[in-house]
């Protein structure tokens, strides 16, 4: 056997040892398998009072953490002036009724995705990767349709989760302040 080929044996051993033992004792910090993102999505849901869970089109469920924008003063002022937004937290615009109302980017830092929701709670339109809005005047984004409810979160986190229209949504909102 040649030496060029005993080194690959070797390393390949070497791996599936480590491997073995990585998953038999968990050593190292180190997921290897799909569950890796529901893992992280549960560690860093801090209120499940404050929760949207998103059944994206894969079955699976998406969990975000929310801050209300339950008046018009927050929904006036929405996500402005943040300079980042965590992985799985979101902004949950809740509109007095259902009907298409404008949306800005308006002293944004950060670029957003929006999820529009009917009031039965399916996912009607999205807006993905909206651009920081840097001048006087900002464009108007609307929604093809109805809403009652406006989830704002970073921008490529639909693609990333795989959420699009149809979707169902839960809310998990305490109704104490």
């Amino acid at each position: 056997m040649n030496s060029q080929l005993k080194l690959i044996l070797y390393i390949l051993l070497v791996v599936s040892i480590f491997y073995f033992i990585q998953n038999k004792f968990s050593i190292f910090d180190i997921k290897l398998s799909d569950d890796v993102n529901k893992e992280q999505n549960e560690e860093e849901v801090i209120n499940k009072d404050n929760t949207v869970e998103i059944f994206n089109s894969d079955g699976k469920t998406i969990i975000v953490n929310v801050e209300l924008a339950d008046t018009v003063l927050a929904r006036s002022n929405g996500l402005s002036g943040r300079k980042e937004l965590g992985e799985y937290n979101g902004m949950l615009f809740i509109m007095d009724e259902e009907d298409i109302s404008p949306f800005w980017m308006k002293d944004m830092y950060i670029t957003l995705d929006m999820i529009f929701i009917d009031s039965r709670g399916y996912v009607v339109d999205i807006k993905e990767n909206l651009s920081i809005c840097e001048s006087d005047y900002c464009l108007n984004i609307l929604s093809e349709k109805p809403f009652k409810y406006v989830l704002e979160v970073n921008g490529n986190f639909c693609l990333s989760n795989r959420v699009g229209v149809g979707n169902t949504v839960i809310f998990n909102i305490s109704s104490e302040e």
